[in-house]
């Protein structure tokens, strides 16, 4: 039996929450009609696919469906695509985070040459990138400030979920650079608590387990925070993604991405502490 330590904050954050309640909403109130996410609501497969389940299903865009309702995803949309789906006779219904709304009003506000700091085609980039008054420039890692010119300033926006660590560098090379960049926003209070508790569990854990899917930025974010602090770290999604190398830590430090419903959570915690062989049953029950 392994020793299992949660972290003091994990799992869904406030805007994941507040989109799923919507998508739950619209599936009760709105029986017979057609529903539809515009892309997947958040970076969970267990929760899209349950969703898809219950009628509401992800699209890319609105053409070859029928006209219904549809949710926009937490990480926001591109104003040209919400425009087709208006266009196109669907009803929007708003499920951005309420800190990406900001950062899309933030970006689309100044006057000057904006950056944005963030994933490469990451959904949230490319939709609050979007809203910018002309092309952003994407800065993904510190050679991508060879981009940047001394005599402009620059207004920088920030992916709510981005590397802390990344972020860290970049200020120190803009500062080191004598770049004018001023930063209008940073990584969300919800992604930096969840880190600092991660970072808390590396004190006294001998390893990291993050539960999170494998495209979702804060939870690699959350797997690397755990790797700087020299611990084995290792993200799975589920309890078939738990391997013998994780089971022989008996002391194991236990977080979860924003996006991670409570009982997947509590499904790989009891793997993780009664063993393989005592939950492989649990799992098929």
């Amino acid at each position: 039996m392994n020793n299992v330590e949660l972290a003091s904050i994990f799992g869904f954050c406030k805007g994941v929450e507040a989109s799923v309640n919507l998508a739950v909403e619209l599936i009760k109130n709105h029986k017979g009609e057609k529903l539809y996410t515009a892309g997947e609501l958040i970076h969970n497969k267990w929760i899209v696919n349950n969703l898809a389940e219950q009628g509401i299903i992800p699209i890319s865009g609105p053409e070859g469906y029928e006209k219904g309702i549809v949710l926009i995803c937490a990480h926001g949309i591109t104003p040209s695509l919400k425009q087709q789906y208006i266009d196109a006779g669907f009803k929007v219904v708003d499920g951005t985070c309420r800190i990406i709304l900001r950062n899309q009003k933030l970006i689309g506000e100044t006057n000057n040459q904006t950056i944005f700091i963030g994933k490469k085609n990451h959904p949230e980039t490319i939709s609050t990138m979007a809203f910018a008054k002309r092309p952003s420039i994407l800065i993904s890692q510190v050679s991508d400030l060879d981009l940047l010119e001394r005599n402009i300033r620059y207004d920088a926006i920030v992916q709510t979920t981005y590397s802390s660590s990344i972020i860290s560098d970049l200020k120190e090379a803009i500062k080191e650079r004598g770049l004018d960049v001023n930063f209008l926003s940073d990584i969300c209070n919800s992604s930096q608590r969840r880190r600092d508790a991660v970072k808390k569990l590396c004190e006294t854990c001998e390893s990291i387990v993050i539960i999170g899917d494998k495209h979702s930025a804060n939870s690699q974010g959350l797997k690397k925070i755990a790797e700087e602090e020299g611990k084995p770290a290792f993200l799975v999604s589920d309890v078939d993604d738990i391997t013998p190398e994780i089971l022989r830590y008996k002391h194991i430090g236990l977080s979860a991405g924003a996006s991670v419903p409570m009982d997947v959570i509590t499904r790989v915690r009891r793997y993780l502490i009664n063993g393989e062989a005592a939950c492989s049953t649990d799992s098929n029950s």
